[in-house]
């Protein structure tokens, strides 16, 4: 009964954080079957959405890190290829190192923030919903996390 009841609102919000329905299919399951196995913590059987719906954020984040973890993965996987000015492949190479290098140093909310933005091209709403807070707050996140990146690749004066 739970599931049939919040299932669509979960399975939308989910797809507006991943930006992908399929994806949104299997967290929205994954985070009731969470719900199902902790049911017994809930004191209150009217606060089950805003519950589930804590629940279903926090796979949508483990997700949105696990897929920035293999993104990170792959870019250190980069090689020159035979195509193209080797010095302009291999200066791009090292200039992509060095910001994965420089994004694991950010603190994780600064990291996950700008790979929201940017990696996965969240829309400021998509990023306020996802970290359940208002959207000038978001908004001052990424300009902080932006800044803090600028200043650790020496693009900008402490």
């Amino acid at each position: 009964m739970l599931v049939k009841r919040h299932a669509g609102r979960a399975i939308a919000s989910a797809s507006l954080l991943l930006g992908n329905h399929h994806d949104a299919l299997d967290a929205s399951q994954d985070a009731f079957v969470r719900a199902w196995r902790g049911i017994r913590r809930l004191q209150e059987a009217a606060r089950f959405r805003a519950w589930y719906s804590a629940i279903l954020r926090n796979v949508c984040l483990s997700r949105l890190r696990r897929c920035r973890r293999e993104t990170v993965a792959y870019a250190d996987r980069l090689t020159v290829s035979d195509d193209g000015d080797p010095s302009v492949l291999v200066e791009r190479d090292e200039q992509g190192r060095r910001l994965w290098a420089e994004m694991r140093r950010l603190p994780v909310p600064q990291r996950d923030i700008l790979l929201m933005s940017h990696l996965h091209q969240m829309s400021y709403k998509q990023m306020a919903e996802l970290l359940d807070v208002p959207i000038g707050t978001v908004m001052s996140r990424l300009h902080n996390a932006r800044k803090a990146l600028r200043r650790a690749l020496g693009k900008e004066a402490p």
